[in-house]
């Protein structure tokens, strides 16, 4: 029989050395796991100083979620802990009720006021995680479970401190110091995959294999230090593939087939998109590997190719630019640039005041525009193919127009010959120097 202990000395000493006035939220659900990672953390202000406080996701899909918010604000209440309950709406958008209720917590974990998000996974978490992966076809990122840091966004970690220790561990320590805890009924719904790996499969597999957590263990420590491994050679050719501070294709194209799917991979990472299927990045890989320009659509995002370069478009910060919006805006030319976040640059060969104190119109780009350059008429769209900005992005340039219509201007690149003046103004937006420069650059 396995000896108990107290875990809290085992606990301290792999204390992280944190700077000071680091905050630390835990996530609190209210059972045996969360109860015991919140007293150890309590206990540990004692010697560390750190900014200590609790989450409670409250799904709503228990008759029993208003007991289980009550019992945590009373712990934390004990502890002197602080403590929020953020009540979510599960949406399934097709997932699982598991996955979509873990999608709600991640949202409320990744609302940015922390720094580290402690999570209360242990040692018997780990091996179903495992045996999950290989049951649903994970590839190694799957099978290697969950590691003990992880970053959540820009600004949060994830944290798992108790990874290192067993259920019978936990329940050894709340016995011990008096700790009360809840128990969610739908963990034994045998329904739920993981519920039936951790009441029915796996006590069955350790009768008949006793060291199965053991050895699982084992493969999980060593598939993290290759995947450790593989990472850091990952990190290394994107580094060589973005030199030039941009992703180039053509240096992309010189690795073999499996080190090109890594680098997609790693910049979609770089760019904290969704990960996307093993399938979606090969198809992507063949079909960049072989053409100059290619557009991968992701949820949430878009990358595009175009001269030897990948673009990333987040869809929900396009949507929000006032140049993606199908409908013209009219008024005086000076304000609704203005109210449109462009500014009025200096510019030798720019709009006069006058004509920005006229009104006009800013409108995407259309098929009949055009603007005279150097004693012709050239089409706008000409303009912007010449600029090499990318196709998806000409659609959806700003152009200054009179009433009738008359382009004028054509946001951030060109004034029309017949209202230039030599001290006049260039309408500049700079979220739209992005799509100016040739290269696309990573930093």
């Amino acid at each position: 029989m396995k000896q108990k202990m107290d875990i809290f000395p085992q606990f301290a000493s792999a204390f992280p050395d944190f700077p000071a006035g680091i905050r630390i939220e835990a996530a609190l659900s209210g059972g045996l796991d969360s109860v015991v990672l919140l007293h150890l953390l309590a206990q540990m202000r004692t010697q560390r100083v750190f900014e200590l406080s609790a989450v409670h996701v409250h799904h709503g899909l228990s008759t029993n979620a208003d007991e289980w918010a009550a019992f945590c604000q009373n712990y934390c209440g004990r502890l002197g802990v602080p403590l929020r309950v953020c009540r979510v709406r599960v949406e399934k958008n097709g997932l699982g009720v598991e996955a979509a209720a873990r999608s709600a917590r991640y949202s409320v974990f990744s609302d940015g006021l922390c720094d580290v998000v402690a999570l209360a996974h242990h040692q018997n978490d780990q091996t179903e995680t495992f045996m999950l992966a290989a049951l649903r076809g994970g590839g190694m990122r799957a099978l290697a479970a969950m590691p003990v840091w992880r970053s959540l966004n820009r600004q949060t970690k994830i944290w798992r401190p108790l990874l290192s220790f067993s259920r019978e561990d936990l329940q050894h320590y709340a016995a011990e110091h008096g700790l009360d805890y809840v128990d969610d009924e739908s963990n034994g719904n045998p329904a739920f995959l993981r519920n039936w790996l951790r009441n029915e499969a796996l006590p069955a597999w350790r009768q008949r294999i006793p060291e199965l957590d053991k050895h699982i263990l084992a493969n999980v420590r060593s598939l993290q230090d290759d995947l450790a491994l593989l990472d850091e050679i990952a990190a290394e050719d994107f580094q060589a593939v973005c030199a030039d501070g941009f992703f180039a294709v053509d240096k992309w194209r010189r690795f073999s087939q499996a080190r090109r799917l890594r680098l997609l991979w790693q910049f979609v990472k770089h760019h904290n998109g969704k990960i996307p299927t093993h399938s979606a990045i090969r198809n992507f890989e063949q079909v960049l590997h072989e053409a100059d320009s290619g557009e991968w659509q992701l949820d949430g995002a878009r990358i595009f190719a175009y001269r030897n370069c990948l673009y990333w478009f987040d869809e929900d910060v396009n949507v929000q630019t006032a140049f993606w919006k199908k409908t013209a805006l009219t008024g005086r030319l000076k304000d609704i640039l203005m109210q449109t976040g462009f500014v009025l640059k200096p510019h030798p060969q720019g709009l006069p005041e006058s004509v920005l104190n006229e009104d006009g119109i800013i409108r995407c780009v259309g098929g009949g525009d055009m603007l005279r350059i150097n004693g012709r008429q050239k089409p706008v769209k000409k303009l912007l193919q010449e600029s090499h900005i990318l196709p998806f992005v000409r659609k959806k340039w700003p152009i200054i127009t009179r009433m009738d219509n008359t382009c004028i201007a054509v946001g951030n690149l060109k004034v029309s010959q017949d209202f230039q003046t030599a001290n006049g103004f260039l309408p500049v937006c700079e979220e739209l120097n992005q799509y100016l420069r040739e290269l696309n650059f990573v930093k």
